[in-house]
């Protein structure tokens, strides 16, 4: 196919060809990286030629004829013979005949036949050429100069080092003439861009070509018809026909260079000159010069490929079976040569080699830190997924576990829910450190599993951790259940010691949130904490403060932070964080008196993170959702919100009191204030159980005496950080029994939960049983207290089973007698 004519070149071509009529030879040696349109340019001198009334032949070498001895002449110098040039060796050539004598033989039939017709002999890719043959053709060169002989060489600049010889031979005789081609300039891409489509192109298309191609004309080419295939025109990406022209340049080109390209493309960032010549199995001296090449042909830019297509395409270039070999031998290189994490993890998960060794699994998890810091999630959770795979031991692949079951909560925590009998197990068997059980025991609370985390728990006592940071954490947490003494008023989560180890995170946060105890506190630190919070923090103390400046009023304020945080990387592409932010903001907008924006905004929290994946802490999206909703007279959006089954689990923790002042808001918007009435006194008989101040309570909104919007449980990592791994501490706080006090230990605790299971006297029924008992005893059937509590009839029958086998009574009667 003939490409538009580069004028100057052809003008030059048309020059020596007319001097070629009065026996005056020439050479013209045109060299250019692979693709810059030397064939184009050779078969248009050939078509040139043809029209003058001249003779042409061209032949092309070959990389796979290398070792054809005379391979070009023998195909060069029978296609000149059928055009009428005298046979120069009657009988053929023979095997260990003289040189010179042939030579000279075929160069007089060469000069005799140009002498009535101006010859052009092309040879394409000399580079190709075996050695005899351009041993040949340098012998021709040197004796055409009186001849009407023009012979056009193209070359490869990828090859210079190889064909330095001919070059010698060649560019210093004066009637040589050297081109070298160079890459197309805007214009000449836009002008070839109007030829295929006409009219006006627009300047971002020419930009996007020449950013991609590098001006080369092949890859342009391939790149136009791929644009061309797209539903508009001049719009799409490269496609199949660039993939394969890259393939094909990268087997035109040097070996060394298409190693080097090979390498680079498998190294990604990390590609340094020792490990592309390591990889590669290229020698370091020709790695630059492989990059040189690499860059004249239109693939890279810098040190880096122009377009991610170009990198598949020399990634799919690579022959299945070695290419995760490769990906193997760069993990190991890049290990040791100290790259980050993410770039060894990247290689490996690749490899997918099945290798076991604990270097991998230190890496796939210390990448997963690097991601979850970044807000990259999904990278955190491939990467753990992959370092369980690589564990060596039960305890290597316990602990991977834990960190994998940190991260997919980030995610969807009902990914992580997956992994609690896997978690429960490990524990078990002893394969978990202190830390690593406090962060099951996160995920259990998570879901309501109460009696799995207190014997897990019973673990760290029995591992010395009586006494520890989390007996006090169970201390402070019995405090917010309804402890005498009273938080800090003046200090934030981040203020004390046990925060800082990292247990304490979440349960101070909890605490603070649940009671609404905030007249009088200082939010000097809230605004310092929230000023300094960085890419990667602990994300608690940010949760802390926010939550403090919706208590205290500072409504703008909250919101104000709230977009600023959302709009951080780290936040917005992490569901679980930018949930939690999400549901602070809808509260702080609903306080504040914008029931329609709260509403938006707690429905983009629900769609990130549904209902269901709220474990325990179900009743903060939901309670805001059907609070909005109430205040804007949309009670079908409001009823649709209270039809989202809801774990029974979680009206033994905190997170009921604001889904039942939302239902109890509902019931009486609807006019039935009876049940409204109903609510209201179970979510008091929380609230004082919970050791809230029912005033606080009652004079305003609730939705924020909630434990938090956030993970799992009343506990954290000890290690400063966030769920998804080491040093991530962000559950919220499902309920526990009462403590003996600020300093009681939990031992103690379970030991008066005990006794309290031992009584017969029915004061063990839960906050869900007591309403389904007060509504049996007051005559209503089953399916009306279903109805009224928006539970299934069979979830009422379960609960009278346990009611009545608690009471040791028999019928809706006999619960009368205790004061239902």
């Amino acid at each position: 196919m003939t490409l538009t004519e580069p004028l100057p070149e052809l003008l030059l071509f048309d020059h020596v060809h007319e001097a070629s009529t009065r026996d005056e030879g020439s050479v013209l040696h045109i060299s250019g990286p692979v693709g810059s349109g030397k064939t184009a340019l050779l078969q248009a001198m050939a078509e040139r030629a043809g029209r003058r009334g001249g003779w042409s032949f061209v032949v092309t070498g070959s990389a796979r004829e290398r070792g054809h001895p005379f391979g070009l002449l023998d195909r060069l110098i029978p296609s000149m013979c059928a055009a009428g040039m005298a046979e120069p060796v009657p009988g053929g050539r023979a095997d260990g005949q003289d040189f010179f004598f042939m030579m000279d033989r075929v160069g007089a039939a060469v000069r005799e036949f140009a002498c009535g017709r101006p010859v052009m002999v092309g040879i394409d890719d000399v580079h190709f050429a075996d050695e005899q043959s351009l041993r040949a053709v340098s012998y021709l060169i040197r004796r055409i100069e009186s001849s009407g002989v023009v012979v056009v060489l193209t070359e490869s600049t990828s090859y210079e080092r190889d064909m330095a010889g001919l070059r010698a031979e060649v560019l210093h005789l004066p009637f040589c003439h050297r081109v070298r081609l160079t890459p197309l300039a805007p214009a000449e891409i836009a002008e070839r861009l109007r030829k295929r489509w006409g009219g006006a192109v627009d300047d971002a298309l020419v930009q996007f070509c020449a950013q991609v191609t590098g001006g080369i004309p092949l890859l342009l080419q391939a790149l136009m018809d791929d644009l061309a295939a797209a539903p508009a025109p001049g719009a799409g990406e490269p496609g199949a026909n660039f993939r394969q022209t890259v393939q094909r340049s990268l087997h035109r080109c040097a070996p060394s260079t298409a190693a080097a390209a090979r390498a680079i493309a498998v190294l990604g960032g990390c590609a340094t000159p020792e490990l592309i010549a390591e990889l590669g199995a290229v020698d370091v001296a020709l790695v630059d010069e492989s990059i040189r090449d690499l860059r004249e042909m239109g693939l890279l830019e810098g040190e880096w490929f122009r377009h991610p297509q170009t990198r598949a395409a020399v990634l799919a270039d690579i022959p299945l079976p070695g290419l995760p070999e490769l990906h193997r031998r760069a993990a190991e290189l890049l290990h040791l040569s100290g790259a980050p994490a993410g770039a060894v993890a990247e290689q490996l998960i690749a490899a997918q080699d099945g290798g076991k060794a604990p270097w991998r699994v230190v890496i796939l998890c210390e990448a997963a830190r690097e991601a979850m810091a970044g807000g990259d999630v999904e990278s955190a959770v491939l990467s753990l997924r992959h370092a369980v795979e690589a564990s060596s031991d039960d305890t290597q692949r316990a602990r991977a576990g834990v960190l994998l079951a940190e991260a997919q909560w980030h995610t969807d925590p009902s990914r992580a829910m997956r992994r609690l009998g896997e978690l429960g197990r490990d524990a078990r068997a002893g394969l978990f450190t202190g830390p690593d059980i406090v962060t099951a025991v996160n995920h259990m609370l998570w879901w309501g599993e109460f009696a799995e985390a207190d014997e897990l728990l019973r673990l760290t006592d029995e591992q010395g951790g009586g006494d520890s940071s989390l007996a006090h954490l169970w201390a402070i947490f019995g405090r917010a259940g309804g402890g005498t003494e009273p938080d800090d008023e003046n200090t934030l989560p981040s203020d004390s010691p046990l925060t800082r180890s990292g247990p304490m995170a979440v349960v101070t946060y909890l605490s603070s949130a649940a009671s609404l105890k905030c007249g009088g506190v200082s939010t000097d630190r809230a605004d310092q904490i929230l000023l300094g919070i960085r890419t990667g923090a602990p994300l608690t103390p940010a949760l802390s403060a926010l939550v403090l400046l919706v208590q205290t009023g500072r409504l703008e304020e909250a919101i104000t932070w709230c977009e600023r945080l959302l709009k951080e990387e780290w936040i917005s592409r992490t569901p679980m964080r930018r949930a939690m932010i999400e549901t602070i903001e809808s509260v702080a907008l609903l306080r504040a008196g914008d029931s329609a924006r709260a509403l938006q905004c707690i429905r983009e929290v629900l769609e990130v993170v549904p209902a269901p994946a709220w474990g325990v802490a179900a009743g903060l999206p939901l309670s805001v959702a059907v609070r909005a909703s109430t205040e804007l007279g949309d009670t079908d959006a409001a009823r649709s919100y209270l039809a989202v089954p809801v774990p029974p689990a979680m009206f033994d923790t905190p997170f009921a009191l604001p889904y039942l002042l939302a239902l109890g808001g509902y019931h009486l918007a609807m006019g039935h204030p009876e049940s409204a009435l109903l609510h209201t006194r179970s979510c008091l008989e929380l609230i004082t159980r919970w050791g809230v101040e029912a005033g606080r309570i009652a004079a305003g909104p609730p939705e924020l005496t909630m434990s938090r919007p956030a993970p799992a449980s009343a506990v954290s990592r000890p290690d400063a950080g966030e769920p998804c791994l080491p040093g991530v501490g962000e559950p919220a706080a499902p309920t526990v029994s009462r403590r003996t006090g600020p300093g009681g230990r939990r031992r103690a605790a379970k030991h008066d939960r005990a006794a309290e299971r031992s009584t017969e006297d029915g004061s063990q029924l839960t906050d869900a049983e007591r309403r389904v008992a007060a509504l049996a005893a007051a005559g209503v059937t089953n399916r009306q207290i279903a109805e009224s509590l928006f539970i299934t009839v069979s979830t009422v029958e379960q609960h009278l089973t346990k009611i009545y086998r608690k009471l040791h009574v028999r019928s809706r009667s006999g619960l009368r007698r205790y004061g239902y």
